[in-house]
């Protein structure tokens, strides 16, 4: 080795291979850990056991504390950000106060793992990133510390297929003790001393086997006997605690080919966990880490069973094989140590625990080495300690290292027992009979006591399971809060917006749960759309394909799907944690960011979409190649049938699933049940109405910013007329205008052509009025109330009760709770069903709601022949018996409705149009249903507040540049969106901006329903747009078309083709779903016909058009087309109970 002048770093060299290495990352070691000198090294001193030194203080805490905060804060790329500085700031703060700061979990967390990344003694920290850390520095007592070390044990275990993992309790602190753990193992076995002298047992624990006996603790006297674990904590006082059976364990040793040693009846423990060392991280010194991982087979066979100072039983082995032991010549003990080697390694693989043989090992520590050099410039690593018994074998041994320590670190420690005082301690004063009595009482108050702590202590020290939703209309929170209150039960749950959530701190989580609805065509919802561009970036960073970046969720998921297997994506419980570590010497790839992550995935969507649930599955794919583990498969939720029942399904088996990954156990088997957002059963006497003072009701307006997180506007109708159709003859469409003229504005109003206005409807005062007649008893209607809900709080004196207000719903009144927050038109869910029907006082309608909230069948077909608002539902079921508070907790808020905005800013500064179409339709049984937010706006008369937000569409918006060519597809109301294009090129032309061509295409039933058509015209004879033949498809005196049919003649074809194809221009469709699969379907056909290509390349070149963010849709679905979605649903739901029957 030398050390190049360039600043290269140290040259380091295989001499098997020749390869060279640089090491540079040794300059950053600032640890003397080394007593070299210019004519001396003590590199292979063992060094494993130091003197206690004083605690920290002042600078050396405020030191080492700034170099792990940036280094934190630059492996997330937030360095140098406010975040950055405000936490160091709060450091700072805390050490100038007390001389030491309290870690944040992820940090402690990224401590723990870079410490074993650090470590120069182990060969295999190639799986550092797949540590699992416990945090623990809540534990205040000896017995929480043995509680929190069987969780780990059980955990690391993990039935032999082994986890590893590591336990972090309180640091060292000035006042108080530090905490240890005396054993330098989790588990080992005693050694007991013979009034011979001889040893009985494992030798290197015959101290601590001492140790413990002093404290009273009197093992079986057998060669094999578990010891206890030993802890203290902050008071200082050592306790002695029995591991459970059930948390040890072992493999009976056999060998292949020699039974005489099977006959010997020896085990050895399936998990090495070293305990007796600490963790200096950031300043701080944590003196109780307990940390395991897994066994290579030379570990156990040549030091532990065959070194002369263990159990030395090399000699042993040579007399069963026949060896020579009188001479060295015969290599007996070389060859009688491999043998035992081989025994250790059959055993564990034939009872199918987890190991790694020591030339694997090797091999792939090499493998992470040359890793660590390309990625960090170095590997700290003592030779002595990496290279296996017989290592001139193995690929390490010419391998030239550097030994150095980096921080974080794992670092030795004194022997606690050496200088702990026995003769304070109680049992040591007491007489044999009094401890065995003791003993005999302590064990009959832990068997009584233990499960029950244990259980308590999962709740207190609960794995935090963060759920993520994103969401457009509200669907996907209402599930994230009924998913949090499932595991509310066994995790500690937190509900977060997609959109709120710091991805780059994501590797720090244990369990994230998704809930996502996929919007529009394919799309990321508006507050998933952040979130959903920072993993694709991930993404590409990881290596993988770097031309993603436009790409949609549907296609992304496609792609990722084909590179990884189906199985991969949608298998059953795809790769368990149970099965992740089956090899210890995988390669953990820099592509796995997460790989210490859990997840599971719910889509929510529509099969009436082509990319259904598109959104949903990119998230899973995207996770699971980032390196995250699935607990459970995706699973997909059809808002058109049966969503809920799946929804509820993949919770409870998620929720178990969790369970059986993070080991918790439950005392009894927990039943999901999911009915409504409360976190209570549906019992009257755990929620009620409190009456409140008026003033405590908020203004509506303020709530709905707050609870949206957006900034509504109490909008003023200044225009409302029929342009189609009329009111009084049935559906009609209308123009609105709503102004914010008189409004004093925080910020100023801003939108652009294809942005949408969201508005906050409200439920027709008639409908309201008889819904809350039907409540028994009838609420006071002017009285202000308050919701109040009964919460379960567990303490570690058992569970408590508290009331709390319903966070979903503000002071006011009754009638106002159901005039502007609760949905009564759609129609009651089968959760909702179940619930009420404990209602019903006549027997017969309540075996009727139990067969509807139960039968999927039954209920699409009650559901879509009925569309049952809450009112009919009501009338319905008339012997329903319910009262106000159950029926309004019960029931789904009101979700925003999205209309495409119609006029232009630059023409209307003040206020902005609507173009809505009033749904009506006749049911089944004939009544008449009508759309809630339409029937509003066409029912707002002058001078009616209306609450409303605008939400950006940007994947809807003009071209950049406005010489570009557009094509505009707007049949019926979908000509929204493109009177504001219209409109804001006309104004583009007044200021002498040049446009390119902007080609519509409109579709309407008869010329009397023509939208707007007087205006279009003075827009073209502009020259703002260009007017294409409007399609008519149910004009008596001409031939029914549709607008797919006027784009397919031949002269309008070939222009599209040459727009698009050769002029770069971008085509927007707008309009229900039916006519945008239509329209794309013709789109194909033209580049097929007048490109020259086969079907699939047209698709393709379609395809690109998407992902080129060329081809736009604006699609509202099922709105429209409602008529035709619920008779088609009813087909299904009709061969659903068909072939239930």
């Amino acid at each position: 080795m030398k050390q190049h002048a360039n600043n290269e770093g140290i040259r380091l060299k295989n001499w098997s291979t020749g390869e060279v290495l640089y090491d540079t990352l040794h300059s950053t070691s600032n640890v003397k850990a080394l007593n070299c000198r210019s004519t001396i090294c003590t590199a292979n001193h063992m060094n494993t056991i130091k003197e206690v030194k004083p605690i920290r203080t002042g600078d050396a805490v405020l030191d080492d504390a700034k170099k792990f905060i940036d280094e934190f804060y630059a492996s997330i790329e937030k360095f140098g950000s406010a975040e950055h500085l405000n936490r160091w700031s709060e450091i700072k703060t805390q050490i100038e106060e007390s001389d030491g700061y309290i870690m944040k979990t992820e940090e402690l967390k990224y401590g723990a793992t870079v410490a074993w990344r650090n470590a120069p003694r182990c060969p295999g920290r190639i799986q550092w990133k797949k540590l699992q850390v416990f945090d623990s520095r809540h534990v205040g007592t000896a017995q929480g510390m043995f509680e929190a070390m069987c969780t780990h044990l059980q955990y690391a275990t993990n039935g032999g297929i082994l986890r590893s993992a590591i336990t972090v309790f309180p640091p060292r602190q000035k006042g108080r003790c530090d905490f240890r753990v005396w054993n330098s193992t989790m588990i080992g076995y005693a050694c007991y001393k013979q009034p011979d002298g001889t040893l009985l047992g494992d030798p290197f624990n015959l101290e601590l086997t001492q140790a413990a006996q002093k404290l009273g603790w009197a093992g079986k006297g057998t060669r094999q006997d578990i010891l206890p674990l030993i802890v203290q904590a902050g008071d200082g006082e050592a306790h002695f605690f029995d591991i459970p059976e059930d948390l040890v364990l072992q493999v009976p040793l056999r060998h292949p080919k020699y039974e005489k040693f099977t006959d010997l009846g020896y085990k050895w423990f399936a998990l090495p966990g070293v305990s007796c060392l600490k963790l200096d991280c950031g300043g701080l010194e944590f003196s109780a880490i307990p940390f395991s991982g897994w066994y290579s087979d030379s570990e156990i066979g040549s030091r532990d069973l065959g070194d002369k100072h263990r159990f030395n039983l090399a000699p042993v082995m040579a007399g069963i094989m026949g060896l020579n032991t009188e001479t060295n010549e015969s290599n007996w003990r070389d060859l009688a140590v491999s043998e035992l080697v081989v025994a250790v390694a059959h055993s564990f693989r034939e009872a199918k625990i987890t190991i790694v043989d020591h030339q694997t090992a090797c091999e792939t520590f090499i493998e992470h080495f040359k890793s660590e050099h390309e990625e960090r410039g170095g590997c700290p690593t003592d030779w002595v300690w990496v290279n296996p018994p017989g290592s001139f074998t193995t690929p390490v041994y010419h391998q030239e290292v550097l030994f150095y320590w980096i921080k974080p670190l794992y670092d030795y420690q004194d022997q606690p027992w050496k200088t702990y005082n026995f003769g304070k301690h109680f049992r040591g004063t007491l007489e044999k009979r009094e401890i065995d009595y003791l003993k005999r009482f302590r064990h009959m108050a832990r068997a009584a006591l233990f499960a029950q702590r244990m259980f308590m202590k999962a709740y207190a020290n609960r794995t935090k399971a963060m759920i993520l939703y994103a969401t457009e209309t509200g669907k996907s929170l209402g599930f994230a809060k009924q998913l949090a209150h499932v595991f509310s039960k066994a995790f500690k749950p937190e509900v977060m917006c997609m959109k709120d959530y710091d991805v780059a701190k994501m590797e720090f989580q244990d369990l994230i749960l998704v809930v996502a609805s996929t919007f529009g065509s394919g799309d990321p919802p508006d507050n998933g759309e952040k979130f959903y561009k920072s993993l694709k970036k991930r993404f590409v960073e990881q290596g993988n394909t770097p031309n993603i970046a436009s790409d949609k969720p549907a296609r992304l998921a496609a792609r990722i799907q084909a590179q990884e297997g189906e199985r991969n994506m949608r298998g059953p419980l795809v790769k368990l944690p149970s099965q992740r570590f089956e090899d210890p010497a995988q390669i953990v790839k820099s592509s796995d960011w997460l790989i210490n992550v859990r997840f599971s995935c719910f889509a929510l969507g529509s099969t009436v979409y082509k990319d259904y649930c598109a959104f949903g599955k990119a998230l899973d794919a995207l996770l699971g190649s980032l390196g995250a583990e699935r607990i459970h498969r995706l699973e997909c939720g059809d808002e058109m049938s049966g969503q809920e029942k799946t929804f509820k399904k993949w919770a409870n088996d998620t929720f178990q699933a969790a369970c059986e990954a993070f080991h918790i156990k439950l005392p009894t088997k927990v039943v999901v049940t999911i009915g409504t957002e409360s976190v209570q059963e549906p019992v009257q006497s755990n929620m009620k109405l409190v009456s409140a003072d008026a003033s405590e009701g908020p203004h509506f307006t303020e709530y709905f910013s707050k609870s949206l997180g957006r900034e509504v506007l109490p909008l003023k109708v200044t225009y409302n007329e029929v342009i189609a159709g009329s009111r009084e003859a049935g559906p009609c469409t209308v123009q609105i205008r709503l102004s914010w003229q008189d409004l004093c504005l925080n910020n100023p109003v801003s939108f652009e052509p294809g942005d949408h206005l969201g508005i906050l409807s409200e439920n027709a005062d008639e409908m309201v009025s008889k819904v809350i007649q039907k409540l028994n008893p009838i609420p006071s209607l002017e009285q202000t109330h308050r919701l109040m809900i009964q919460k379960e709080m567990l303490t570690i004196a058992g569970p408590r009760k508290e009331w709390v207000c319903y966070e979903n719903l503000p002071p006011a009144t009754v009638f106002d709770w159901f005039k502007k927050f609760l949905d009564i038109t759609t129609p009651p869910t089968q959760s909702l069903l179940y619930d009420l029907a404990t209602y019903a006082t006549d027997p017969k309608e309540k075996e009727g709601l139990d067969m509807l909230s139960q039968d999927v069948g039954r209920y699409e077909q009650w559901k879509h022949s009925k569309w049952p608002t809450v009112l009919s539902f009501l009338e319905e079921f008339s012997s329903l018996s319910i009262p106000a508070e159950a029926l309004i907790i019960k029931l789904p808020l009101m979700k925003p409705r999205f209309y495409s905005i119609s006029s232009c800013l630059l023409s209307s500064p003040t206020c902005v149009d609507l173009t809505v179409g009033a749904v009506k339709f006749i049911t089944e049984d004939g009544s008449s249903r009508n759309g809630l937010c339409s029937m509003y706006l066409n029912q707002a008369t002058i001078g009616t507040t209306v609450n409303a937000f605008f939400r950006s569409e940007p994947r809807f918006h003009l071209p950049e540049n406005p010489t570009v060519p557009i094509i505009m597809v707007g049949p019926g109301t979908g000509i929204a969106p493109f009177r504001s294009f219209w409109m804001h090129r006309a104004e583009l032309m007044r200021g002498g901006q040049h446009l390119g061509t902007a080609i519509f295409y409109g579709g309407y039933r008869t010329q009397e329903l023509d939208l707007y058509r007087e205006e279009k015209w003075k827009y073209h004879n502009m020259g703002a747009i260009e007017l294409a033949a409007t399609a008519y498809s149910r004009e008596v005196v001409i031939e029914r078309e549709f607008v797919q049919h006027k784009m397919m003649i031949d002269a309008n074809a070939r222009r599209i083709y040459e727009l698009l194809d050769s002029h770069g221009g971008h085509i927007y469709v707008c309009g229900d779903f039916y006519m945008a699969n239509d329209v794309k379907s013709v789109i194909v056909s033209i580049f097929q016909e007048y490109g020259n290509i086969n079907a699939d390349e047209a698709a393709s070149a379609v395809e690109n058009l998407i992902n080129s963010g060329r081809y736009h849709e604006d699609i509202f679905g099922i709105t429209v087309g409602a008529r035709k979605t619920h008779l088609e649903y009813k087909r299904k739901a009709r061969l659903m109970k068909d072939n239930a029957v």
